[in-house]
């Protein structure tokens, strides 16, 4: 879907992008991450003609971009900024409607498609759609920059940094909701960020970057069971690759199925336990965690009750298995 070949971009002779090339995938989630100043964000806009590069070639469908006309290069790329960029003095369903209004868009088309990504985004039309950006909260006002930039349909969508000045829980739960849509609508996503477990959370392809250069590029697991210098090992957090890699790694995968939600029905002698009592875990209620959890969870939460055994449970908060200790110490990542 998109290609950088031999790209540089230079400010008065100084590199900010030297020489990298990149290929993402249609449908791919690719993350560009790494300290400030190190040439990602550059990348981002010069794939949209917001900053032209000063060498090399970048290709969307095998169409070098300066063939096409500027502005109708960007109606076909959605693009969302960290302070959303929304216009102050437009409802939110104006705001929406912008790009659909440039392509000259039917009106009910427009309205109907601003009624689809304000549901889609859990922002009710008939709540949301009259508001001005100033009655929104940050993550509200985010999620709409969002709605924008996907409201033409384009086949790419550029994000820089686009949850960055959101606090913590806020931007969880916008990296969830990006993750859901993503998984419904399967659109081509190049995101920059210099948080590496929001990358690791969302990428499918992962390109480290330092100085203006490509690093490393790879799966995130790649990534974290192969680092291929110091800095990219401390850039994911040292010795702390191992807890990252679990929080790649879902329940679902790892537990053991068990047909009952009663620990003494479970085959406890194979479970290999130490140091917990049989007896007491007989008729001891276990914590519980989802399918959905990353073992990463798993092991807190177990910390936390300090116990070895952890019921799962399905979406309707059935329990469907466990899992011990030392099913997650053994788990080996499948992707």
């Amino acid at each position: 879907m998109i290609e950088l070949q031999n790209i540089s971009k230079y400010y008065d002779q100084v590199s900010a992008v030297d020489s990298i090339d990149l290929k993402i995938n249609k449908g791919e989630f690719c993350v560009l991450v790494g300290t400030s100043g190190c040439g990602k964000s550059t990348t981002l806009r010069m794939i949209n003609r917001l900053i032209p590069h000063s060498a090399g070639k970048i290709l969307i469908e095998d169409q070098e971009i300066n063939s096409f006309n500027e502005q109708t290069l960007r109606r076909r790329i959605g693009y969302a900024i960290q302070n959303t960029g929304l216009f102050p003095h437009w409802s939110v369903e104006k705001n929406i409607g912008t790009v659909p209004r440039l392509l000259k868009w039917p009106e009910k088309r427009i309205q109907e498609r601003v009624i689809e990504l304000l549901e889609l985004l859990n922002l009710p039309y008939a709540e949301f759609a009259h508001k001005y950006p100033s009655e929104l909260s940050g993550g509200q006002a985010q999620r709409v920059g969002v709605a924008r930039a996907l409201a033409g349909d384009p086949d790419i969508l550029l994000m820089d940094e686009p949850f960055g000045a959101l606090d913590p829980i806020t931007r969880e739960s916008l990296q969830n909701e990006l993750l859901r849509i993503q998984q419904q609508i399967h659109k081509t996503i190049v995101f920059v960020t210099h948080d590496m477990d929001e990358a690791l959370k969302l990428a499918n392809h992962i390109v480290v970057m330092d100085q203006g250069k490509i690093i490393q590029q790879a799966s995130p697991y790649e990534l974290l069971l192969n680092p291929a210098s110091d800095f990219v090992s401390q850039l994911l957090g040292g010795e702390d690759r191992g807890l990252k890699q679990a929080g790649l790694m879902r329940v679902g995968e790892y537990m053991v199925v068990a047909s009952s939600t009663h620990i003494n029905d479970l085959d406890i002698k194979n479970l290999d336990i130490k140091n917990v009592e049989t007896n007491k875990l007989a008729t001891k209620p276990l914590a519980s965690v989802s399918t959905h959890d990353s073992l990463r969870f798993a092991l807190s939460v177990m910390l936390w009750h300090q116990c070895e055994l952890l019921t799962v449970v399905d979406d309707q908060q059935q329990p469907v298995g466990y899992i011990s200790l030392q099913q997650i110490m053994q788990a080996k990542p499948h992707g």
